[in-house]
């Protein structure tokens, strides 16, 4: 069965008879390794079900699957920034001291005073208009401008110029990296190949990886180590393949048994190495 992904949030009834199917949830919670689902069990819409099949009921669709919830929650989330504390904070401190200043100024003029009535009111708009910070935006706008200026020479992109402010008080960031920090493609650095068996270098370390990889899938992992070789037909050259491991989330591995130009048997495994299996010697059918 080709990898399918649920579109709905499902519930496998109790009386089913089909054989349980492990999906992976890595799209609701990151783990990569499957999760059995018994009779009885719920499946949520984004899980991917990597082999097997199974009838299931659709209980809900859209905004009110369980990964919909979660994008609402998510999209609904007003949360006031620093920035705009402290200048929320430092209008509230001007009105207070513009109302304090007024009622003084009106029981000075007025009751002890003895004053018109328009030179008061006059005298009161000039408190009003002097007391408002009217070019305290203009200003902290430019300043966050010409930091965002410099950020961009940098290299940095700000989507919002209150980040600036925001990012000197934090303590911890917590970014997801692909494709914002980094180019969202895998390079493969020559100078951080470890070998440990003698007369092999790193050259062959990435021919051999090559070999137990496949561009046929555009996997991001196999893409970027086949493109290490000057030809990408190089990793199928002179060798028969006889069998061929896919990766899977259990194994964390792909490998590759062929017969070389001299007839002889070999098998190349790419993956996690405490996932890494012994090779076994291949037998002639």
């Amino acid at each position: 069965m080709d990898e399918e992904t649920a579109v709905a949030d499902a519930a496998v009834p109790a009386s089913s008879s089909d054989a349980p199917t492990p999906p992976t949830e890595y799209a609701l919670t990151g783990e990569s390794l499957p999760v059995t689902k018994a009779p009885g069990d719920g499946v949520y819409s984004g899980s991917t079900c990597k082999q097997g099949e199974i009838e299931a009921i659709v209980i809900a669709t859209g905004v009110h699957t369980f990964f919909g919830k979660a994008a609402h929650l998510v999209d609904n989330t007003h949360q006031v920034g620093h920035f705009q504390k402290v200048l929320t904070a430092i209008v509230n401190f001007c009105i207070c001291s513009i109302v304090v200043g007024m009622i003084i100024e009106i029981i000075l003029m007025y009751p002890i005073q003895h004053r018109d009535y328009r030179p008061g009111i006059d005298n009161l708009l000039v408190l009003l208009i002097g007391g408002i910070p009217i070019a305290m935006p203009t200003v902290l706008s430019v300043t966050m401008a010409i930091g965002s200026h410099r950020l961009a020479q940098q290299g940095a992109i700000t989507k919002r110029m209150t980040a600036i402010e925001e990012m000197t008080v934090m303590d911890v960031l917590c970014s997801d990296k692909t494709g914002t920090l980094t180019l969202k493609k895998l390079i493969v650095d020559n100078n951080l190949i470890e070998v440990f068996t003698k007369g092999i270098d790193a050259d062959t370390v990435v021919l051999m990886a090559a070999r137990a990889s496949r561009t046929e899938n555009q996997d991001a992992i196999d893409t970027a180590i086949v493109g290490m070789l000057d030809d990408p037909d190089e990793a199928r050259a002179g060798v028969r393949e006889i069998h061929f491991l896919p990766f899977n989330p259990t194994d964390k591995r792909t490998a590759l048994t062929y017969i070389d130009g001299e007839g002889k048997w070999h098998r190349v495994s790419k993956g996690a190495p405490e996932q890494r299996q012994r090779p076994q010697k291949a037998k002639k059918a």
